[in-house]
């Protein structure tokens, strides 16, 4: 019984999913998508988007690596806090 509801509850997410990736508007001629601003609007003083700029050009490769430290010390963690099961 457990796998037909997790089956279920499975195809209802991917059911879900191709909708919404259907509804997306990708870009094309009418995209009202952009990152230039409007006109009359102020430009941002906070910088934001210079540090996402920096982050994915300059400092891409050490972003990169501290990813993969973050992911090896999740897993070691995971690893420490699982319970041994007696067998």
């Amino acid at each position: 019984m457990v796998k037909v509801k997790t089956t279920i509850l499975a195809l209802i997410f991917l059911a879900t999913v191709i909708v919404f990736l259907a509804a997306t508007p990708w870009g094309g001629e009418k995209s009202s998508y952009s990152f230039e601003p409007r006109e009359g609007a102020r430009m941002p003083e906070s910088g934001i988007g210079d540090i996402g700029v920096e982050i994915f050009t300059l400092y891409l490769f050490p972003f990169e690596v501290l990813a993969l430290v973050l992911l090896a010390a999740l897993i070691g963690a995971i690893y420490i806090a699982r319970k041994e099961i007696a067998g």
